[in-house]
Formats: structure tokens, C-alpha cells, sequence
């Protein structure tokens, strides 16, 4: 009987537990999210954004990953290939609306 016991605590030990994990899952403050700042659908939700003027903390690292695509030649800038190498990391999203990629590159495209 003992065994029974010990069983039936642990088994209602290990249910409340399941069951607190799981309120704890659905509140989003406890939840910690990383964003991968080089995925292109990552990066382009963030320019997305910005180009409106929002810039969540969380655009941080994706922001940069836009940036850092730079072309140069000899050591000068070149906003043109800039402009093609970025619009090529984004052409990497397929569930980026082409009209808003347009936005983006038109204002940051060849902005180093």
C-alpha cells in the first residue's frame, strides 16, 4: 500500500507540474524568443518597419545584417552592386511581397 501511495503523490506531483509549464508557455513575457538575424524572412520583416518607422529592439541584430551587405570595389562603395546584393538576400524570403522589398530597397538600397 505504501508503493500505491508513493506512486499516486508522484504521478500528481509530475500532472501539476505539466500543468504549470504550460500556463507558463502561454504567458508571452516568460517566453524568451531569439530572432536568427541572418534569415532573410527575419530580415525583411524588420526593414519592413523600419521603412514605417518602427524599430523594435528585437530589429536589432536583423537591421545590422541588412547594413553589412556592402559591395565594394578597390575599397569605394558601390551602390549599385549594393543595391543587386541586397535585393538578392531578400529575394532569399519567398514570403516577401515584392512591392514591399521595393519599399525597402528603394529608400536603404544603396544606403551604406
Amino acid at each position: 500500500m505504501n508503493n500505491k501511495f508513493l506512486t499516486a503523490l508522484l504521478m500528481s506531483i509530475l500532472a501539476f507540474s505539466s500543468t504549470y509549464a504550460v500556463a507558463d508557455d502561454s504567458d508571452p513575457s516568460v517566453i524568451n524568443q531569439s530572432v536568427d538575424a541572418n534569415d532573410p524572412c527575419t530580415v525583411f520583416l524588420c526593414m519592413a518597419g523600419k521603412v514605417r518607422g518602427e524599430t523594435p529592439s528585437e530589429c536589432s541584430g536583423p537591421n545590422k545584417t541588412f547594413f553589412k551587405i556592402v559591395k565594394k570595389k578597390k575599397g569605394k562603395f558601390k551602390p549599385s552592386q549594393t543595391f543587386d546584393a541586397r535585393k538578392a538576400f531578400l529575394g532569399n524570403c519567398p514570403s516577401a511581397d515584392p512591392k514591399e522589398v521595393s519599399k525597402i530597397l528603394s529608400k536603404f538600397g544603396k544606403v551604406r
